[in-house]
């Protein structure tokens, strides 16, 4: 099943997202709140850990944790 097109969402306050493909706090473009989200592009690895590489509703590109602790995806509707 592709996740390409779904909405990840966060859920716990202050998750930091990325201008890069990082976890490096030069990086963090800014934070999301419990049940604030993205769309999904594509999923991606950063030192062996998986982040989605995410479009905010201005096209803007970002990246995001993809740990289900921290997030979980939805399928648009």
């Amino acid at each position: 099943m592709s996740i390409v097109g779904k909405r990840v969402v966060s859920k716990v306050n202050n998750l930091r997202f990325y201008d890069a493909l990082s976890w490096q706090d030069k990086d963090v473009a800014g934070t999301l709140d419990a049940g604030v989200g993205f769309t999904i592009d594509a999923k991606v690895n950063v030192n062996g850990y998986p982040q989605y590489r995410v479009y905010n509703s201005k096209g803007h590109k970002y990246y995001i944790t993809a740990s289900d602790f921290y997030v979980s995806w939805l399928r648009f509707r």
